[in-house]
């Protein structure tokens, strides 16, 4: 297994927030759309997948499965998104989820590591 490149040092030009941004809004409609294989067009073999719930998944057959647990996902709302670089941070929530956190870090067009955070409430 390889692990994920370093984030840039200090300096470095890195991938713009506008290019964060358009992987964020693909992802974020493949999702809504219930589009399994479209979510996983913004992830590689080597992507990083960490959660409170699934602890630390690698690669696309590694994290499909979350997307395909049937969630609804009309209920999703997007609370705040910061974007700075290659690095985008989000709050949400959605029925069933009472605070939900995501940090993404994109390099050229894909997902290279997704941290996600959920308080799941009754």
């Amino acid at each position: 297994m390889s692990t994920p490149p370093p984030l840039l040092s200090e300096g470095e030009i890195g991938l713009s927030s506008t290019a964060t941004k358009d992987v964020l809004e693909h992802h974020g409609a493949a999702v809504l759309s219930g589009d399994i294989d479209a979510v996983m067009e913004d992830y590689t073999d080597d992507s990083v997948f960490i959660s409170n719930i699934g602890g630390v998944l690698r690669g696309v057959n590694a994290i499909r499965p979350v997307f395909e647990m049937g969630r609804d996902y009309s209920s999703f709302q997007g609370t705040t998104q910061y974007i700075e670089g290659e690095v985008a941070y989000a709050t949400w929530t959605a029925e069933g989820v009472g605070f939900g956190t995501d940090t993404f870090i994109i390099r050229d067009g894909k997902i290279v590591v997704q941290t996600v955070a959920i308080f799941l409430v009754e």
